[in-house]
């Protein structure tokens, strides 16, 4: 069997849904798959070091909101995928997104009549279906799709409103790498690194953008600090609110207590979770329907022995189990954060308990399986089991 996979971005260029192609497409037997994703710095030592059978293209997005501004993307995407599909001839189109690769899996699915198969997360069905155009485009391309990969229950509940058949739906979620099982961390490393004392630590690891809810951890900071001398929040990750989180921790009086790691390597992630006390991401859902996927992060920390604070909001439902292996909390209702905080920095063998019982939950999930999954998944559609051939 062979797969053309399409994704709008890819790692280098860290993020959850890269990650969850990444571990999958490369437990799929050697060869078989075949990926047509975006340039990013790094792109070409990463490509060479994993082994990946890439092709990599530009993919310029112009002004304005989707599906207009992707027109670039789809004309560039679709002649790269012409072309793949003419060397390749593959049994099945794997889709990470709906917008652009979708509509380019859907017409090269129609010109070579081979099957296609979409992802769906959660924030690109919030955010589309809010857009005239682009619900209608939206529901056709589910709805003719030979299957539907959803990655979390959030996006697979929606999936289904929309009137993708059950039978053609599929529920996957993302795992953890095997890297969080066989590898000692050091949390004493990271804290050296960070220049963290011994005192408790928050840790929230992400995009900076709004969403995830790191001005909510930094307003409660100063009260926080007050109740556990010490206390220190390691921030992980980069994006355009950086600026604005700098100068809210300096607002709130704990620039010193306050660090911003920026993007940093697997091990150094590691040692990061080993070494928090309390991992914390209070995401919420934007008024434009953006909002959180599966969200890889919650299981990794959960992997680490760790207890996790999350929002309600999108899949994360998926990844934490409320009051057993941490909690989920409203941003928008008062005292929520605050209180879910001082439960766990308050209570070590919570905590311990808390963090065993994730550990034990998430080391049942092998992206093996994931794999595994997701390429019966293609050997039925390609076989004749599509909507459309």
């Amino acid at each position: 069997m062979k797969i053309l996979w399409l994704t709008d971005d890819f790692l280098p260029h860290y993020g959850g849904s890269r990650l969850l192609y990444f571990h999958t497409m490369v437990r799929f037997p050697p060869g078989e798959v075949r990926l047509l994703t975006k340039r990013r710095p790094g792109w070409r030592e990463f490509d060479r070091r994993e082994g990946l059978r890439a092709e990599r293209g530009f993919f310029p997005a112009l002004p304005g909101r989707p599906p207009f501004s992707m027109l670039a993307v789809y004309a560039e995407m679709l002649l790269r995928g012409m072309r793949a599909m003419a060397r390749e001839r593959p049994d099945a189109i794997v889709c990470g997104e709906i917008f652009p690769t979708a509509c380019v899996g859907r017409a090269l699915g129609a010109l070579w009549r081979v099957p296609y198969v979409v992802y769906v997360h959660g924030e690109e069905l919030n955010v589309l279906k809010k857009l005239r155009t682009g619900a209608r485009l939206m529901r056709s391309i589910l709805l003719r799709a030979g299957a539907v990969v959803a990655s979390a229950t959030t996006p697979r509940d929606e999936a289904l409103r929309q009137g993708v058949p059950p039978e053609r739906l599929h529920l996957l979620r993302p795992a953890v790498d095997d890297a969080f099982f066989s590898r000692t961390p050091s949390p004493r490393a990271a804290r050296g690194r960070y220049g963290i004392g011994d005192g408790p630590l928050l840790l929230t690891v992400g995009r900076l953008v709004e969403r995830k809810g790191h001005e909510d951890v930094l307003r409660l900071f100063p009260s926080l600090a007050e109740e556990f001398p010490g206390l220190a929040y390691l921030i992980v990750g980069a994006g355009p609110a950086e600026e604005r989180l700098r100068r809210a921790a300096r607002e709130a009086g704990a620039e010193g207590a306050v660090i911003f790691a920026g993007r940093i390597g697997r091990d150094e992630l590691l040692d990061c979770y080993a070494a928090c006390d309390v991992f914390v991401m209070p995401n919420r859902e934007m008024s434009d329907g953006d909002t959180e996927g599966a969200c890889i992060v919650l299981l990794e920390a959960a992997a680490c022995g760790k207890p996790v604070v999350a929002g309600v909001a999108g899949g994360t439902a998926d990844s934490v189990a409320d009051g057993e292996t941490g909690f989920l909390v409203d941003p928008a209702a008062p005292g929520e954060l605050g209180r879910a905080l001082r439960v766990l920095l308050g209570d070590a063998a919570r905590r311990r308990r808390m963090g065993e019982e994730g550990r034990k939950r998430v080391s049942g999930r092998r992206w093996e399986a994931c794999a595994r999954d997701l390429r019966s998944i293609c050997a039925t559609v390609g076989g004749g089991g599509g909507a459309t051939r």
